[in-house]
C-alpha cells in the first residue's frame, strides 16, 4: 500500500485499485487519505462517489470505512478527498511544529499529548513553571517566524540514523511503531526537523496567526494549550 499523502499533502483527487473489501471496509493499493493518528484528524471524501466516513491505520494497513458501497476487489476507483477539512489539518498541523519548536528552545518543553481539530487544537507540554505571560509570548514568537515564513519538505531516512537524532522526536515519549524502518523527517527551512507522518503546508505563512484560546495547569511539569488559526 503506498501512502500518497507522505510525498504530496496538496494531492485532492486520486485513482486506485480495490485489494480488499471486509463489509464497509476498504484496502487501496495506493491512498491519499490520511488516517486518523498522531493526534491529527482522519481525512474524510469518496471513493467512486461513495462516502467515506472515516479512515484508520491497522498494523501498517490503512483502513478506509466506506457507507453503501458496492466495491469489490480489483475495482479501479477515482478518491476525492474533502479539501476543506484537509487543508484545515495542514494548517493547524504545522503551527504545532512551529509553536513546539519555541516552547522546547525557550521554555525546555516536551510535547506530551495534544490534537488537532478543525477550529480549536491543543497541546500539553511539560513545562515545569506554569507561567501564562511566558507560554504567550512563546506564541508571540512562533507568530513572528510565521510571518517570516519558511519552505516545508520531507526528507525520507532509516529508523537507526533517525534513532541517533534526539531532537527529530520532540514529544515526551517515541510514538513511532518499531516496525516502521524508514522515518519521515518534516524540515522547516533554517527552522525546524521532527519526525512525522502526518500532513503540512509547502510554507509556514500559510498557517496564518496562532491564537490563544485557553491555557490549563493539568499537574506537575503539565501545562496545556489550547489555540485556533487566524
Amino acid at each position: 500500500m503506498e501512502a500518497l499523502y507522505l510525498k504530496d499533502c496538496y494531492l485532492k483527487e486520486f485513482g486506485a485499485e480495490v485489494t480488499s473489501v471486509n463489509g464497509n471496509e476498504i484496502e487501496l493499493d495506493r491512498t491519499a487519505f490520511y488516517p486518523e493518528s498522531g493526534g491529527q484528524l482522519c481525512d474524510l471524501g469518496t471513493l467512486n462517489n461513495h462516502e467515506v466516513v472515516h479512515v484508520r491505520k491497522d498494523k501498517g494497513r490503512i483502513i478506509h470505512e466506506v457507507k453503501d458501497h458496492d466495491l469489490k476487489a480489483g475495482d479501479e476507483v477515482r478518491g476525492i478527498i474533502d479539501w476543506e477539512r484537509r487543508y484545515k489539518m495542514m494548517r493547524m498541523h504545522t503551527a504545532v511544529h512551529v509553536l513546539s519548536k519555541v516552547v522546547w528552545e525557550d521554555l525546555g518543553g516536551e510535547i506530551s499529548g495534544g490534537q488537532l481539530g478543525l477550529e480549536e487544537s491543543r497541546d500539553d507540554y511539560t513545562i515545569p513553571e506554569f507561567d501564562r505571560e511566558k507560554l504567550g509570548q512563546a506564541v508571540k514568537k512562533a507568530n513572528l517566524l510565521i510571518d517570516k515564513g519558511a519552505e516545508v519538505s520531507f526528507e525520507f531516512m532509516p529508523r537507526e540514523r533517525a534513532d541517533k537524532e534526539p531532537d527529530l522526536i520532540r514529544t515526551k515519549v517515541n510514538l513511532i511503531p518499531l516496525f516502521v524502518k524508514t522515518i519521515r523527517v518534516v524540515k522547516i527551512k533554517g527552522l525546524d526537523m521532527q519526525a512525522c507522518a502526518g500532513t503540512h503546508v509547502k510554507n509556514i505563512n500559510e498557517i496564518g496567526r496562532i491564537v490563544i484560546t485557553r491555557a490549563q495547569n493539568k499537574g506537575k511539569n503539565n501545562r496545556r494549550l489550547y489555540f485556533t488559526l487566524q
